[in-house]
């Protein structure tokens, strides 16, 4: 944008108007003696009728004598430009209070010595306020060749800056923000300062020049990750065995707008932890890489807290710390075993931390949160705790089946696969090395004869599909399957193995008088049995199982009839059956398809519905379709007594409809329509 400037000419001998355009005097001088003459001549363009050519005209030459003006510019010299009236992005920290600095120059560009008032003022529309009362304006002078005139002065809101022809200010607006709330990253507050001139408004003009002041909240914002493993490769902790511990690692990425420094890091473990000091059995020193200063964390002497201090984390950059924490004396399976990392910084350097931010965000009860974070982005500064969970067990035999699935199905399938994880959670112990230590069955709760559990297999790549190399499992006479069978060198803790099955169905969609399956499902259970004591510890008591289910949908088709006479619209029959009916002589019978595709989310396609007509209707060439939710209609296809509609895509759930009619005669298809 340009810079406002302003010039009043005290007097005017002459002024010029002709075809339109205006023009004033440009430059005055400061006194009589210096007095000099601005000419001026008028243009004109224009057209005649029946003549292209564009016609041009010159005014007489008029002339302007002044002795006398007043003039000045004011420029925001703080942003993207100096020589606008915009000072933008001007970064301001987050905190209730916060001040930004604005700077300015008001220039005299007048001939006459004159006297400035200052105001600022607050903009609508934006995210926040500035307090005009804890503002403050200071302005330095200077004269033509820029060297200052006297010292700084400080000024309020509506104070007053007299320049001499030639001479300049330079204005600091230390504006503050207000203290009502704190804001968030990239939170926007615009002020407005404008400067009014006394000699252009004793003079009647226009005399006052405004710059716009932006300010953008910027902060440092933290995206908090802590992670958590076991010596058992785990998230469990065996509180049975002396030698556990946890390796914790915290990162701490700075996704805001500026740079952390003396970023203090926390981890206050819980009462069921103690971090591994040195001397002590599996000590690993604890490490701090992507800081500053790479500093080593520091073990309070309880063991309770691990803190880094003295970071500097630039925009963008990570920093990751690393610890080991073992069982704290006395912890039993009801101690608590989740603990967060806090990151603090003091942003306006004031000594007070004032963004305090937890990877535990809400879950931390014991940290009150202050992170500028803008809520509309949950994705900037986001945290993440969840891998952070440990649990601690003294049984360290846990198996877990993974949850089933449930599936609908054609009524004519085969090998729809389903599959099941099977996994040892446990501690220091191997599963299913040895036959006979983990079982597991394959069973239906609800079975109906239209859908057969077929093969259960190794799922090896865990596709749902038997694939060629797959082993294929047995089961006993108890039909009961082995799970060494799957996995003979057993399962260390932590590992998994995948269980496929297999299932086949046989269902009809018939609604002519029979019962039609569609709907119709199976439940099956996939139950794991561990059935012996391994190392000493007895088998898990749990109820170790999951279901899945399998539902038979398809095209559900109904026919439904109605007497009328001939031509009449389908839409206005409002007594359709799908019973008898009685029609008159002369009348027609008027039919409705309806095909329903009961699946949830799965479309079918080429769906053709065939009426074929006995000899004693004759077909009345009025075929007509509609779909429930906007997909194409049927088209149709007449061939003699055969009348058949055909959609190309029926999606979950949707209705395609058919209408069609046919006169009734004895005569039959050989009686003129």
């Amino acid at each position: 944008m340009k810079p406002n400037l302003f010039k009043y000419s005290m007097l005017t001998v002459g002024i010029v108007t002709a075809m339109g355009a205006a023009h004033a005097a440009t430059s005055v001088s400061y006194n009589q003696e210096q007095a000099f003459t601005v000419k001026n001549i008028a243009t004109a363009t224009y057209n005649v009728t029946g003549n292209p050519a564009e016609q041009k005209a010159e005014s007489n030459e008029v002339t302007i004598n002044v002795t006398e003006t007043g003039a000045f510019s004011l420029l925001a010299t703080g942003g993207a430009s100096p020589t606008d009236d915009i000072n933008e992005n001007i970064k301001i920290n987050p905190q209730t209070g916060a001040t930004v600095d604005f700077t300015h120059t008001l220039a005299n560009k007048g001939n006459v010595t004159d006297t400035y008032t200052i105001n600022l003022a607050n903009e609508a529309g934006d995210n926040f306020n500035y307090n005009i009362a804890n503002s403050t304006i200071t302005y330095q002078k200077l004269d033509a060749n820029g060297a200052p005139v006297g010292s700084p002065v400080t000024i309020a809101n509506g104070g007053n800056i007299q320049l001499a022809p030639g001479q300049s200010a330079t204005i600091i607006v230390n504006a503050a923000a207000d203290t009502n709330t704190s804001r968030v990253i990239g939170n926007t507050g615009i002020l407005d300062v404008t400067a009014t001139s006394a000699y252009l408004t004793g003079k009647g003009q226009t005399a006052t020049a405004t710059n716009t002041d932006t300010a953008v909240t910027v902060t440092p914002i933290y995206a908090i990750t802590k992670s958590a493993q076991t010596n058992l490769g785990t998230k469990v902790i065996d509180l049975n065995n002396d030698n556990a511990y946890v390796d914790y690692t915290i990162t701490v990425q700075n996704q805001g707008t500026a740079n952390g420094t003396a970023v203090t890091i926390e981890d206050a473990l819980p009462n069921g932890l103690v971090a591994i000091k040195s001397g002590e059995p599996n000590y690993l020193a604890p490490t701090t890489t992507g800081g500053s200063s790479n500093v080593t964390p520091v073990i309070s002497a309880d063991g309770k807290k691990i803190t880094v201090t003295g970071q500097d984390i630039a925009q963008g950059n990570t920093i990751t710390i690393k610890f080991r924490a073992k069982k704290a004396a006395g912890a039993t399976t009801s101690s608590n075993f989740v603990n967060y990392a806090v990151v603090k910084d003091d942003t306006d350097g004031d000594g007070i931390f004032d963004l305090v931010d937890s990877s535990g965000d809400a879950n931390d009860t014991a940290t009150s949160e202050n992170n500028y974070e803008d809520p509309t982005k949950p994705t900037i500064g986001k945290d993440n705790n969840t891998a952070a969970t440990v649990t601690a067990q003294e049984q360290t035999r846990a198996i877990t089946i993974s949850p089933g699935l449930d599936k609908e199905v054609a009524l004519q399938s085969t090998a729809n696969g389903y599959t099941y994880v099977i996994k040892n959670e446990g501690s220091n112990i191997t599963e299913a090395d040895a036959k006979g230590e983990v079982l597991f069955t394959v069973k239906p709760v609800t079975d109906i004869t239209q859908i057969t559990t077929t093969q259960v297999f190794v799922d090896t790549n865990n596709n749902g599909v038997l694939d060629t190399g797959e082993t294929v499992l047995t089961a006993n006479a108890q039909g009961e399957y082995d799970l060494n069978d799957a996995i003979t060198a057993g399962l260390a803790p932590g590992q998994s193995v995948n269980i496929g099955v297999l299932v086949d169905t046989n269902g009809s969609g018939s609604n002519n008088g029979k019962d039609s399956d569609i709907g119709k499902s199976e439940i099956i259970t996939v139950k794991v049995l561990p059935k012996t004591v391994v190392d000493g510890t007895p088998a898990p008591t749990d109820d170790i199982s999951t279901t899945s289910t399998t539902t038979m949908q398809g095209i559900d088709l109904f026919k439904f009839q109605a007497a009328a006479d001939c031509g009449t619209a389908p839409s206005t029959i409002t007594n359709w059956v799908n019973s008898e009916v009685i029609a008159k002589a002369g009348q027609c019978a008027y039919y409705r398809l309806e095909a329903t595709n009961t699946f949830s989310n799965k479309s079918v396609t080429n769906i053709a519905l065939t009426d074929t007509l006995v000899d004693k209707l004759t077909y009345q060439s009025d075929f007509s379709s509609k779909t429930s939710n906007n997909s194409p209609v049927a088209t149709s296809n007449i061939s003699g007594q055969i009348i058949r509609g055909t959609f190309g895509t029926l999606v979950g759930k949707e209705v395609g409809t058919i209408y069609f009619s046919a006169k009734i005669s004895q005569a039959g298809a050989t009686a003129t329509p």
